[in-house]
């Protein structure tokens, strides 16, 4: 059993970094069996639904994961606006290192797929929502108000995606960064329009000067 448990989810993350790099239609079986090294009768096995029920498998692992990425930025950074820098960062260095073959996995399908089925659409949308409701929690805790946190959320999304995008087409990091500097730009005027957004850390008591 824990052989098969761990050839379905190297499976699922093969999936994932293929569809990160060439999409839904490049993406074949004997591509996802070739890259996770699982057993070659094995992919029916454990995805009895096909090609689409593992695209699903790698959609919800690809959630999780911006999930955890999220989690991870927030955990190193000291306010809102240095939130958005790390968690840009990390998107970017990704990119860099796969030279500049990896996007975003549930982009890419957005791109081929969302006109034509219905059951994916409807999945890439809850991927979406679950970054957003990632996002949205970070800078409330920050101390934004709902709305602010929500559009906010929106225009690092957005932001990123498109960066991506021209990055991949430029080969160089360049347009992110320069989105990234626009990103923490407006996240810091909202930090500024916000009383009480992100408060200071304490600061150690300092010692009586001396006579």
């Amino acid at each position: 059993m824990p052989r098969r448990s761990d050839s379905r989810h190297r499976m699922i993350e093969a999936a994932m970094d293929l569809l990160r790099r060439r999409g839904y239609h490049a993406t074949a079986f004997s591509d996802v069996i070739r890259e996770s090294g699982a057993p070659r009768g094995s992919i029916y096995f454990h995805f009895p639904g096909g090609k689409d029920e593992l695209v699903h498998e790698a959609i919800a692992a690809a959630a999780v994961e911006i999930e955890e990425s999220v989690a991870l930025a927030a955990s190193r950074a000291k306010d809102p606006a240095s939130f958005v820098r790390i968690h840009a960062g990390d998107v970017g260095r990704r990119l860099e290192s796969s030279g500049y073959e990896s996007g975003c996995a549930i982009a890419t399908m957005v791109l081929e797929l969302a006109p034509w089925s219905e059951q994916l659409t409807a999945e890439f949308a809850q991927a979406f929502e679950r970054w957003r409701a990632a996002l949205v929690s970070r800078f409330e805790q920050w101390g934004f108000p709902t709305e602010r946190a929500l559009a906010d959320a929106d225009l690092v999304m957005a932001g990123l995606e498109g960066a991506l995008v021209l990055s991949r087409a430029a080969r160089s990091l360049e347009p992110f960064r320069r989105t990234t500097d626009a990103l923490v730009e407006r996240i810091a005027a909202d930090m500024s329009a916000e009383p009480g957004t992100a408060p200071p850390r304490k600061r150690r008591a300092t010692t009586s000067r001396r006579s």
